[in-house]
């Protein structure tokens, strides 16, 4: 009787931590701040299916800018503008599946552009609920989706952004366990250093409900995944959410956080509800505290600028 032989495995690639690597003996990594937020200070609107990505193909100048505007600020990782970019999306401008993934490209390109000498450039990869423009990353409501479909979702984005030369990619705004494991396969699959990042409702669980305890441990066990840990969360929260993800993160791995203002977006009416936000001081003296904690890669979400990164360069430095 004939045998098949096993299909030969793919030879794992060999990478550095580029997280530890850009770190190097600092005690924190600056990332940047919300990008969306800052292109709408620059005078965009961005009320689109694509959000920000819809300046990939409108107007690029506008994105280049504002990244050089935050690596300026002392941000030593720039993420792109890639978040919300889908197929779906692009079609309503007119724009077909080549066009849409060189837009996607482009967003490393952009970043890359304005990078100062040994800065990073992190692909966005955005939950697929942002993709729905109602706030779905703030629940983990997907109807009619599973694990393989999410998969099959993400795979042709993700892979834009390791093929364009992104040198981490950050899936980001992840708010249920379902998302974070089929984001392990795809990592898995492409082979290529990520960070997964969480967004919370709570300092012990993530939107849909799952603990942030088993989120992180479930991507903290994929050899591929650097960091772990929240962002587009309310800062208050992000204290008790360090805490859990280094005691669950391997200690080699960074946990990464860059929290909201603390205001909180309606995705029916698409606006920010009206709230106090966290004044840049209150932030630092917060973001403070998460080093201590074990944060070491350290940033903006929404409503966040500039100016709330060049806070947190001087006042993490001290």
């Amino acid at each position: 009787m004939e045998t098949t032989a096993p299909a030969a495995k793919r030879p794992r690639k060999e990478f550095k931590d580029p997280l530890a690597t850009c770190r190097g003996t600092s005690k924190v990594l600056i990332l940047d701040g919300g990008l969306a937020t800052h292109i709408e200070a620059l005078g965009e609107d961005i009320d689109h299916s694509l959000w920000s990505a819809r300046c990939l193909v409108k107007n690029p100048s506008v994105i280049k800018q504002a990244h050089a505007d935050y690596y300026e600020a002392g941000a030593a990782v720039a993420i792109t503008a890639s978040y919300q970019a889908h197929f779906d999306g692009f079609r309503e401008l007119g724009f077909g599946e080549e066009e849409a993934v060189s837009a996607m490209k482009r967003s490393v390109q952009l970043a890359r552009e304005v990078a100062p000498p040994n800065a990073l450039v992190a692909g966005s990869v955005g939950s697929y609920g942002a993709s729905l423009h109602n706030g779905a990353e703030y629940t983990g409501d997907f109807p009619g989706m599973d694990e393989e479909k999410l998969i099959a979702w993400h795979r042709p984005r993700a892979k834009a952004l390791v093929e364009a030369g992104c040198d981490v990619l950050a899936c980001e705004t992840v708010p249920c366990l379902l998302e974070a494991r089929s984001l392990v396969c795809l990592l898995n699959e492409l082979q290529h250093p990520a960070w997964v990042t969480f967004s919370c409702k709570s300092d012990s669980e993530v939107h849909s409900g799952d603990t942030i305890a088993d989120c992180v441990a479930a991507v903290g066990a994929c050899d591929w995944v650097v960091g772990a840990g929240v962002n587009c969360t309310h800062p208050n929260f992000v204290s008790g959410l360090v805490r859990r993800c280094r005691e669950v993160l391997p200690a080699a791995k960074s946990v990464v956080v860059y929290p909201n203002s603390g205001e909180v977006w309606n995705g029916t009416t698409h606006t920010w509800e009206t709230c106090t936000a966290t004044a840049d001081e209150q932030f630092v003296e917060m973001a403070r505290e998460w080093l201590k904690l074990g944060a070491n890669c350290i940033g903006g979400c929404c409503r966040t600028g500039p100016a709330t990164i060049a806070a947190l360069k001087r006042g993490l430095a001290q």
